[in-house]
């Protein structure tokens, strides 16, 4: 998934502190990109700025730490241009920002700063973090891969004419559901074992999540978990083992009476994601929708259950009229 995701950004360098990237249909939500794919632009960009600009490149810091992505205007089906600015270099961390524009249009502004996971800047101490609720326990992969039931996940493969890079993963849902208001967790993995999860492809996977607000709302929309989760279900019980295949199609989406504007996204990675990572478990937590605004704090996690990255996003959550006004010449997403 990692490779599949760099050969479509299609990154080139057109000047030293300038790149261009392309656009996908597997990132499309109708006419515009998916926030997530927009994150995974940015965040190649820095990653590979980092190691390769000569002056941050002396600093050996390759990881991303953080990155605060600000989303101004919906970016489009074209090539963005992303200039990055160093704002402070310095010998245990370095900020640059990154801007990305479409056409000469200023759409998403970002800061990025920089580390060195492989130099300890200090202690180590663990702590009794754990998730809470506690979720059911992790699945038997090698169970799931052969098509074998789970006594906890139910599997499935999210694809259709919405952000089809779903299409690309597992998805697996609690097999008791979702029990508690404003959480949700999932298991994603790559369907190509030959392919594995980067930083920069979980920059994206922070946006592959449930529509918190649908789910809260329980309105049978296009992300709604439970209504998704009552799909795998009915399935399962013909079909033990088996991944349900969901669809999803733009004549779904043209019903939806509500959409998800994601203003800010702010994520912090842990650790540098390994070579082989091949399963995340997420979770999403909504603490509040009140009056269209509404938080998420997204948790990553490797197959051990260990923290690899958090995330959390702004989101306003408007009526549907207001992405489809009647000026345009026809309905977008």
């Amino acid at each position: 998934m990692a490779s599949i995701l760099r050969q479509q950004i299609a990154l080139r360098q057109i000047a030293p502190s300038t790149y261009t990237a392309d656009w996908h249909i597997d990132w499309t939500l109708g006419s515009t990109l998916f926030g997530g794919s927009i994150a995974a632009i940015i965040h190649h960009v820095a990653a590979t700025h980092i190691v390769t600009e000569p002056t941050l490149a002396a600093r050996d810091q390759p990881d991303i730490l953080s990155m605060h992505v600000e989303f101004l205007r919906s970016c489009e089906r074209c090539q963005s241009t992303i200039i990055v600015s160093p704002l402070k270099i310095g010998a245990n961390a370095s900020t640059i920002q990154l801007q990305l524009s479409q056409n000469g249009q200023l759409k998403v502004i970002a800061l990025a700063t920089t580390t060195n996971f492989d130099k300890p800047l200090g202690p180590t101490v663990p702590t009794d973090w754990t998730l809470l609720p506690p979720p059911p326990p992790p699945p038997n992969f090698d169970r799931i891969l052969a098509r074998q039931p789970d006594d906890h996940w139910l599997p499935s493969r999210l694809s259709g004419d919405i952000i089809r890079v779903t299409g690309q993963l597992f998805t697996l849902n609690p097999r008791c559901g979702f029990s508690a208001d404003g959480i949700c967790d999932g298991w994603y993995g790559c369907i190509d074992e030959a392919e594995s999860m980067d930083a920069t492809f979980l920059a994206m996977m922070t946006d592959v999540i449930p529509s918190m607000s649908d789910t809260l709302l329980r309105n049978n929309g296009l992300y709604d978990a439970h209504a998704y989760h009552g799909k795998l279900e009915r399935w399962a019980q013909g079909n033990p083992g088996i991944p349900a295949e969901i669809t999803n199609s733009v004549a779904e989406a043209m019903r939806a009476t509500l959409y998800n504007n994601t203003v800010t996204l702010d994520l912090e990675f842990k650790r540098r994601p390994p070579t082989d990572l091949r399963w995340i478990h997420t979770r999403v937590t909504a603490k509040m929708l009140h009056g269209g605004r509404m938080g998420i704090d997204i948790t990553m996690c490797n197959s051990e259950e260990e923290l690899v990255c958090t995330a959390h996003q702004l989101i306003l959550v408007l009526e549907a009229e207001r992405k489809f006004r009647p000026s345009k010449t026809g309905p977008v997403l």
